[in-house]
């Protein structure tokens, strides 16, 4: 299988991408908070409405951050944003991040965001398709071959020994109604992509069949990291990052209505056009919905848990990571996961939360 080396990122389209980054509700940077660059390798949509959510309803703000969300197009950029300094934490799925150890340098996964993975090869449910060995000879669509999905679902199928350009071959077919196309015209035979765009494929009445593997199923999904040099200098702002986000999922979980609208009000390029609010409103709210199921697993909010991971989980990834090629040394992922502000993230008055959420109006 082959691997994406982190040093082939151009790093004048990070450059552009910081310089144009300011989606979304702007205001002036108070000298009282302290700017936090966070990075994304997807443009704000329904999945990512809880970082409107903590935007809007102040929750940067009490933590004393100015958080700057910078979108782009690939994991591989954001894992580079951090290494070098021009992101101060990034999100992204776990297997650049693996890659990255396994390649000598350090990363810190610092809170554990979507709790079980969203990633699986999707086939049409009528295609004929019902194994994972029927893909032998098929072309995967992915959203962009830097996604990190791709790196999943070439594990998936190395588990059954398929090899990248001899058993398979991948193609970039974006995401949204350009993958569908792609899909039912055959220019690919399967997808590659994720839970929200599933569910909003089968909202407007598309029929898949999904293929996983059990361990990569109780893998845990998006994550967010930082270098260690900023986790120790500035503890304080990645606790009060972490406590922010918690909030904000907790109020989507709660009212995801009014996550999105928030979204659609502060990010008006997430409205589609030609498309009534009330309409997209009924399909983003599948979308959501589908994802909050990942977000809130094992309810973080009544065990504590927001932003931990187990010990389990950690160790079930870096195994997958060595087993599917992801990877190929070994490594002490146990090491780069420290789990020391998971108190931090959970402290906070969650009934206030959700009474925010459930009382909030336009």
């Amino acid at each position: 299988m082959s691997r994406t080396p982190l040093a082939v990122l151009a790093s004048a389209a990070l450059a552009a991408t910081l310089a144009a980054c300011s989606s979304g509700a702007s205001s002036e940077t108070s000298e009282e908070l302290t700017p936090l660059r966070f990075g994304i390798p997807t443009q704000m949509g329904a999945n990512n409405s809880p970082m409107a959510v903590a935007e809007h309803m102040g929750y940067f703000a009490d933590e004393g951050l100015e958080v700057e969300i910078v979108h782009t197009t690939d994991s591989v950029s954001i894992v580079q944003g951090v290494n070098t300094g021009s992101l101060e934490i990034g999100s992204t799925p776990a297997e650049p991040l693996w890659q990255t150890v396994a390649d000598g340098e350090d990363v810190q996964l610092v809170y554990n965001y979507i709790r079980e993975q969203t990633g699986s090869i999707a086939v049409l449910a009528d295609s004929g398709i019902e194994s994972l060995e029927d893909l032998q000879g098929a072309a995967i669509g992915q959203s962009s071959l830097g996604s990190s999905n791709l790196q999943l679902s070439n594990g998936i199928l190395n588990s059954i020994g398929f090899v990248e350009d001899e058993d398979f071959s991948n193609v970039a077919v974006g995401v949204g109604a350009a993958a569908l196309q792609a899909l039912e015209t055959d220019q690919v035979q399967a997808l590659s992509l994720w839970d929200t765009e599933y569910a909003a494929f089968e909202e407007n009445g598309t029929e898949l069949r999904y293929f996983t593997t059990p361990e990569v199923a109780s893998l845990f999904s998006t994550t967010y990291f930082t270098s260690p040099e900023y986790l120790e200098d500035s503890a304080e702002a990645v606790a009060g990052f972490g406590r922010a986000v918690a909030r904000a999922t907790l109020f989507t979980a709660t009212n995801p209505e009014a996550a999105l609208q928030i979204m659609y009000a502060d990010y008006p390029q997430t409205r589609l056009a030609g498309v009534s609010e009330d309409e997209q409103l009924a399909t983003d709210l599948v979308a959501l919905e589908r994802r909050i199921e990942l977000l809130v697993a094992g309810d973080p909010q009544a065990n504590g848990t927001w932003g931990a991971y187990s010990d389990e989980a950690i160790q079930s990834w870096a195994d997958f990571a060595l087993e599917s090629a992801i990877i190929d040394t070994e490594i002490d992922a146990a090491a780069h996961v420290p789990n020391t502000l998971v108190a931090d993230y959970n402290d906070f008055d969650g009934d206030a939360v959700i009474a925010e959420a459930q009382e909030w109006t336009p």
